[in-house]
């Protein structure tokens, strides 16, 4: 009974206290205190008395509602029904749900199993869905279905079929009927996955179960390895030292003698004669990263140290470090306040008072114009950034002052920042948060260069905990959100705009698998509604945006209408995109892989004003790097495009002498573009570098740089905007030294595109409507007022490049895909990794060109949130307990289990978050050996094994964790991992469980202890599932 006790005590990251909810039900209550007022957010998890979680009440609404889920069980203990959220006043008490009043027949979701108790169809909740479950079927493999794929030293061959009977199979069906079928072997691998009925993605294994080959849809008919597959090769302790991407040269890694890769080159690399080095210090951090022309491939363990100054490697303060050839550098990290001594920092001095052991105080990174930046940061004693000080492009100094609430939430920052005219800059902004829930309730900001501006907005969030109402500044241009009984949005409006969002009903087909299949809008430059009517293939993909007008769509038919056929791998074959009803687009698409060769165009050139098309006059023609990225494209008249050796745009050379050049940083960051304008009469030729332009050929030259991570925009040296979550501060100059801001606020719909842009007083200053894939519809209205608008990102028309910036990569809405190889392609290997949002964009987004999420709410992996959770698990936390709050990461998007976990790291320089990837115990041993206290008091012996236990946060992890915990650094140690999805509330409270094609699955927490999975009492036979079934459902959350 202890270790009962010990473990939920380790399950449960806020503080527990056991009062009398219920007489008869067995629960356990959860309160966080959210400020000195005592004010706490509230939550109860009922048990019947098997342990299995029944009902969950817990405080969601702004006024103190509290929201109310339950789950039923059949008579052997199956979960049978599972109930939506829905409000029950302000009560926390125990209610069965005959009791609740839902205003709905069917207000669950319900499961069914065979006689093996697998689960074989699944509703979810509401009357419309309960007659379409999606299924699962189990079967083995038929002779002659799934081929036989083997490795042959580093060859991939083909013996025949697998033996009929010799795999399991599983297929599952949405409630629309779309299949996917996955065969897995004797040892648990999945060996080929079928989406379709066709499209079938085959994963190959070497004698010791490493992955070598990945195969996806079009390999099967190409049979081109090169241009369509993956492949992987290890060295003898099976690190990965070479990896062949679709369509781009290999990539090679050397390692050390203590597993840290220290050197690594791509084919750009390789042509440039360059290698990566990374050197670390004994605590396994990263201190220096650089560009070198000799490959360190060394058994030898260099622990670099840090003296004082600017001696050593670089000029960095670090010694003890391996020899390097042609050194450059590209970033140094400092830690324990280690910077303030070393020469780069001089004019960035910090002081406190705080201990900064063990904290990342410290960075430099070099852009790619030369300039070194740095910034120096200090923290409290919970982890938050109180202060900062930076030199950014330009050599501007920022600094930057933040305060945080009692569960470090951020509550005030102010920025200075030295502009070069004038005073200097300042914004503060402070956050309000609900008394209730912990939600965001407001956001106000001053912005002040000469003369102060303000603006501000609001939050409410209705009983459930759902965004209802966003307030702008003036009370009738708020926007209002309302949602169906799954959660799923339904309707954005203002009081100049509403966007409706269809499902099962609507004008469209009706689908129940949470596919949108249609959407009507009415802004205030219309009279009528309009919208679009929605088809998708068999893999979900979108096949068709029909346009229409009127309630039913009827009228006005193919206006705006875009269509869209495609290969195996997702890529875009055949499009048509009719402009003001004429059409525009007509084209027909050829690959080589999965990069276009040739665009054949039927139809002739629209050339509408603020539209955007596909530009037959220019011709059709496309060259691609080493690397996989863009080099060359005629349809937009770009001649040659530079990358600089993080894969980086550098310069755009454009046939008619233009160039626009651009600064980032090492670690990915856009500092600056330029855009140059050439004279008339210059000419390049395609597909080859040109000569730089002189002074007396350019005709203007215009700039823009990037401060704050972005959040500041200056053009020409004068600050142009300072943007925020929800709209801008538009600059304008009262002198040469001085600026007024006029605020303005985006009307976003249910994608982030910028639909309305309005004033303080609500007045609508531009209407933007799009095509499916993002591209501008030619009735917008004052198209150039501002750049941001598809997925809020930014627009560059310029020299008619007509890309979107989303960070990691540029999206061409035109032919509907990105520049450059997905990042994070082996995610997703049965989609093109220039395939934008798996071909769904009317319910996926990606926000940062690197990943993509479900734009209705289900988002995956929000940092913000993440970061927010860490924190509270590390104030409630058992001492004797590490919790790891990282990402899980799947083969793809189909796949059961996570096979390794992304445990990321903040970068305060970019704003981003660095990636190290878990798959095997002796990484993780490394990454906690350098980053946890209590790991290390464990291996000096002050923890014993009995009192320890690791808790990962991280999707579906409890496969690779069981594998994990087979390493001999963690024998005896008790791991607590899910075997499904984590959902995080904007609160930081937790549910567990997937968003299936069969519905929504609950899931369970395994308890996993030397490749096994004893039961909290610690045995390892009985029926006692292992782990806990569920602790904590919140019905708004975020995947990760």
């Amino acid at each position: 009974m202890n270790k009962i006790k010990q473990l939920l005590g380790l399950l449960l990251f806020a503080p527990v206290c056991v009062l009398a909810q219920s007489t008869d039900q067995n629960y356990v209550k959860t309160e966080t205190v959210l400020n000195s007022s005592g004010s706490t957010v509230k939550s109860v998890q009922y048990y019947n008395g098997l342990g299995y979680p029944t009902v969950s009440v817990s405080t969601t609404g702004d006024g103190g509602q509290t929201s109310y889920s339950a789950i039923t069980y059949d008579a052997l203990g199956r979960e049978e029904r599972k109930y939506a959220p829905v409000s029950i006043g302000s009560s926390i008490g125990y209610a069965t749900p005959t009791g609740i009043s839902y205003g709905e027949n069917t207000p669950y979701g319900r499961t069914q199993y065979d006689a093996l108790d697998r689960p074989v169809a699944v509703t979810t909740p509401g009357s419309a869905y309960a007659s379409s479950p999606a299924t699962i079927a189990y079967a083995a493999n038929a002779a002659n279905e799934v081929i036989r794929y083997g490795v042959s030293g580093n060859s991939l061959v083909q013996d025949g079929y697998y033996p009929a009977n010799s795999l399991t199979k599983e297929t599952t069906k949405d409630p629309d009927g779309k299949e996917v079928e996955t065969f897995t072997n004797l040892f648990g691998n999945t060996v080929m996955q079928r989406v379709g009925g066709s499209l079938c993605t085959y994963y190959v294994y070497d004698n010791l179960d490493h992955l070598r080959f990945v195969l996806p849809p079009k390999y099967q008919s190409d049979k081109n390895l090169a241009a369509t597959g993956y492949e992987y090769r290890y060295d003898d302790r099976g690190r990965i030292t070479y990896k062949q991407l679709p369509g781009a040269g290999y990539i090679e890694y050397w390692y050390d003698g203590a597993d840290r890769m220290i050197c690594m080159r791509d084919a750009e690399m390789r042509s440039a004669d360059k290698y990566r080095f990374l050197i670390y210090d004994k605590f396994d951090r990263l201190v220096v990263q650089g560009l070198c022309t000799n490959c360190l491939n060394s058994s030898t363990v260099w622990n670099a140290t840090f003296s004082s100054g600017s001696t050593g490697v670089l000029g960095t303060g670090y010694s003890n470090t391996p020899a390097l050839t042609n050194a450059e550098l590209e970033i140094a990290n400092y830690y324990d306040g280690n910077q303030s001594s070393n020469s780069r920092f001089s004019v960035l001095t910090l002081s406190s008072s705080v201990s900064q052991k063990a904290q990342l105080t410290g960075v430099v990174t070099k852009a790619t114009n030369g300039d070194e930046l740095a910034q120096a940061m200090q923290y409290d004693l919970k982890g938050n950034i109180t202060s900062s000080k930076s030199k950014e492009i330009g050599g501007r100094i920022i600094s930057n002052t933040s305060s945080y609430t009692y569960t470090n939430k951020l509550s005030q920052s102010t920025s200075t920042i030295d502009v070069k005219y004038g005073s200097n800059m300042t914004v503060s902004e402070s956050f309000g948060y609900n008394a209730y829930n912990n939600q965001q309730s407001s956001h106000t900001l001053t912005v002040n260069h000469g003369t102060a501006a303000n603006g501000s907005v609001s939050y409410a969030h209705n009983s459930l905990g759902r965004l209802s109402t966003v307030g702008r500044s003036n009370s009738s241009n708020a926007i209002s959100y309302t949602y169906d009984l799954r959660g799923w949005l339904t309707n954005i409006s203002t009081g100049s705009f509403t966007e409706e969002l269809f499902y099962a009903d609507g004008p469209g087909t009706t689908l129940y698998n949470g596919n949108i299949s249609s959407i009507r809008w009415k802004d205030n430059t219309q009279s009528s509604k309009r919208g679009y009517k929605f088809s998708y293939d068999t893999a979900n993909r979108l096949t068709s945006g029909a346009y229409g007008e009127g309630d039913a769509l009827g009228s006005n038919t193919n206006r705006y209408s875009e269509s869209m056929s495609y290969d195996a791998n997702g890529n875009i074959t055949g499009l048509t995109r009719y402009g003001n009803g004429t059409l525009m687009d007509n084209l027909t698409i050829s690959y080589t892989g999965n990069q276009p060769s040739s665009v054949s165009e039927s139809a002739s050139d629209n050339n509408a004003s603020g539209g955007m098309e596909y530009k037959k006059a220019n011709g059709s023609g496309y060259k691609f790097n080493a690397n996989g990225s863009l080099q060359a494209d005629k349809s937009r008249g770009i001649a040659y495009i530079t990358y600089d050796l993080n894969n980086n745009p550098k310069q755009i050379y454009f046939m008619n002498g233009s160039v626009t050049k651009y600064v980032y940083t090492a670690s990915g960051q856009k500092l600056r573009a330029v855009h140059y304008t050439a004279k008339p009469n210059i000419s390049r030729t395609w597909g080859v570098k040109p000569a730089e332009l002189t002074s007396s050929q350019i005709l203007q030259a215009d700039s823009t740089d990037y401060l704050l991570g972005g959040s500041l925009v200056m053009k020409n040296g004068k600050v142009d905007k300072y943007l925020f979550d929800g709209g801008y501060a538009q600059a304008s100059a009262t002198s040469s030294t001085s600026d007024n801001f006029t605020f303005y606020y985006y009307t976003p719909d249910h994608l982030g595109n910028i639909r309305e842009v309005v004033n303080a007083s609500g007045t609508v200053q531009q209407v933007t409507n799009y095509y499916p894939f993002g591209a501008t519809c030619a009735e917008s209205t004052a198209a150039d007022f501002q750049p941001y608008k598809y997925n809020g990102k930014e627009l560059d028309k310029m020299h008619g490049l007509n890309t979107y910036d989303y960070g990691a990569r540029q999206h061409d809405p035109i032919l509907a895909r990105w520049d450059r190889i997905d990042p994070l392609a082996e995610k997703y290997y049965n989609v093109s990794p220039y395939a934008y949002c798996a071909n769904n964009p009317i319910k996926l987004i990606d926000p940062n060109g690197k990943e993509v999420r479900d734009g209705l709410g289900a988002y995956c992996a929000d940092n913000a949130v993440l970061k927010e959770l860490a924190k509270n698990l590390v104030a409630h936390n058992d001492k004797n307990s590490i919790m790891i709050v990282a990402h899980g990461v799947y083969e793809n998007e189909k796949s059961r289990f996570a096979s390794s976990i992304d445990i990321q790291t903040y970068n305060t320089e970019n704003k981003e978050w660095n990636h190290n990837y878990i798959s095997n115990g002796k990484q993780l041993n490394d990454f906690l050996s350098a980053n946890s206290k209590t790991w290390n008091k464990f291996q000096k012996g002050e923890i014993s094994k009995e009192d320890l236990h690791i808790v990962f946060y991280s999707c579906g992890s409890s496969a690779v964790v069981r594998e994990i915990s087979r390493d001999k650094a963690f024998k005896d140690i008790i791991f607590i991992a899910p075997n499904r999805r984590i959902g995080v509330a904007s609160d930081t409270s937790i549910s567990i469980g997937d968003n299936t094609p069969q519905g929504y699955k609950e899931g369970e927490w395994h308890t996993i202890k030397n490749g096994k999975e004893p039961t909290i009492n610690g045995n390892y036979n009985g029926n006692d599932k292992p782990g806990i079934k569920n602790f904590e459902y919140e019905n708004t959350y975020w995947w990760f």
